[in-house]
């Protein structure tokens, strides 16, 4: 069947399952309305084969295989132009260090998508939220060459993705407590931090509310600039007059992805999803920050952000202790199934000469505060 100009690269979503997919796992590929009048420019067109949907300029592809490196369809396309056609074959979202989107062009795996934000992934499962895509370079140069084509460069579309990974079931042991004990946070060390694994018989958090609050001092700095904008669902608190400053945004909320808590010790893990960026483009700040994990465990709680970004302060795409938390000083409710944490002092990392706030703040200091509900299972 003839596919217009719409669709280009229809790729893959995501799941955590070892080996065959689960039916509701997909990705869908929405091409920007720029791409595609460029696309109709240049006489492009685009037929599908497999399992793809195909509805207007959104695909759908239900995943074929999974794994924790990468989420694969059996599907293809082949893009043509005239008499000249390239086909894009099994596509695949990797996952990782550099999650992006690979297809087999010309009997080899390439690099096909970049994202601008990674999914975002647990033990549980796979969750990406449409975010924009773009052509890579060597992809881009591939495709136009054995076209003859140009193809348009910038956000070419955008990707989202969901998929779970069915653990095996495990009984709880109890309902879960708080994880109120004290002590010196260790250093988060190099590289980045490994999702926590969930133990057996953790219980599941069903929902939670997450409100961080940011150092005053670095929103009123930055709002010597272009200041905080929250995005992908992500919101503001209401604004605040501090200090002689005009009202500022200090405080921010995020929705709920998933998490877990362990009867047996406190501990939790607390996944959100939502962006936030802080822009001053006159002193080179460009800092994005996306779904934030909570994890609580004694002296080792922290808050791990995703960072994105440009500039001085690009993140790199990588998940990153952005600071840690002293859960001792909380004020704490919980029992039975509630369980709440009120203004949780957060600190810059430990050892965090390198991080994002080296040059701003010191490892140590105070960086705002985290309040943090969920019911369980």
């Amino acid at each position: 069947m003839r596919r217009g100009a719409a669709v280009v690269l229809a790729l893959v979503a995501g799941s955590l399952a070892p080996s065959t997919a689960s039916a509701a796992d997909a990705l869908t590929i929405t091409v920007t309305a720029k791409a595609d009048k460029a696309l109709r420019a240049e006489g492009v067109t685009v037929r599908t084969s497999g399992n793809a949907a195909r509805s207007g300029r959104k695909v759908t592809l239900p995943l074929s295989a999974a794994n924790t490196t990468a989420l694969a369809t059996k599907g293809a396309l082949r893009l043509r132009a005239g008499k000249r056609s390239v086909t894009l074959g099994a596509p695949r979202l990797e996952l990782g260090a550099r999650p992006r989107v690979t297809a087999l062009l010309g009997g080899r795996r390439a690099t096909v998508f970049m994202l601008a934000v990674a999914p975002l992934t647990s033990a549980t499962g796979v969750k990406l939220e449409a975010t924009g895509a773009s052509l890579a370079s060597s992809a881009t140069r591939t495709l136009q060459r054995r076209l003859k084509a140009k193809l348009p460069r910038g956000t070419f579309a955008t990707v989202a993705a969901t998929g779970t990974f069915a653990a095996p079931p495990q009984a709880p042991s109890g309902p879960c407590t708080l994880s109120t004990a004290g002590g010196t946070p260790p250093a988060p060390g190099s590289g980045e931090p490994p999702v926590k694994a969930r133990p057996a018989g953790a219980r599941t958090i069903l929902g939670a509310t997450l409100t961080w609050r940011v150092r005053e001092s670095f929103i009123r700095y930055i709002a010597g600039g272009e200041g905080t904008t929250p995005s992908r669902s992500a919101t503001g608190a209401a604004p605040e007059a501090l200090e002689g400053a005009p009202p500022l945004v200090y405080a921010y909320s995020f929705p709920f992805a998933e998490g877990w808590c362990d009867p047996a010790t406190g501990a939790a893990r607390v996944a959100f999803t939502g962006t936030v960026a802080f822009r001053y483009a006159a002193h080179g700040i460009d800092l994005v920050v996306n779904d934030p994990e909570v994890e609580l465990d004694g002296p080792s709680s922290r808050v791990i952000f995703r960072m994105t970004g440009s500039g001085d302060t690009a993140g790199g795409n990588k998940r990153q202790v952005v600071e840690t938390l002293d859960v001792a000083k909380a004020t704490t409710t919980g029992g039975g199934n509630a369980f709440a944490y009120e203004r949780i002092p957060g600190a810059v990392p430990p050892g965090a000469a390198s991080s994002v706030f080296a040059g701003y703040y010191l490892p140590g200091d105070p960086f705002g505060s985290v309040s943090l509900s969920y019911t369980t299972d």
